[in-house]
């Protein structure tokens, strides 16, 4: 797996955060990694990592911003 290179994660995580703010009626995962084009393993460590924070959250398959 390749290292990120310093704050590359966190910009990464505010696109991904910026994204799901733009689709207030939400996204699925593989909607949202090909937006990026991102692979959704990828994208779904980001995900999950909002969602710890509170920043993102997931209804079924769909995954919102939390405003």
């Amino acid at each position: 797996m390749a290292r990120l290179r310093r704050g590359e994660k966190s910009r990464k995580t505010r696109q991904v955060e910026t994204r799901l703010r733009q689709h207030t009626f939400g996204l699925h995962e593989s909607e949202l990694a090909n937006e990026l084009g991102w692979e959704r393993r990828t994208l779904n460590n980001y995900l999950r990592d909002l969602d710890r924070q509170g920043r993102a959250y997931k209804e079924g398959r769909t995954w919102f911003a939390d405003i």
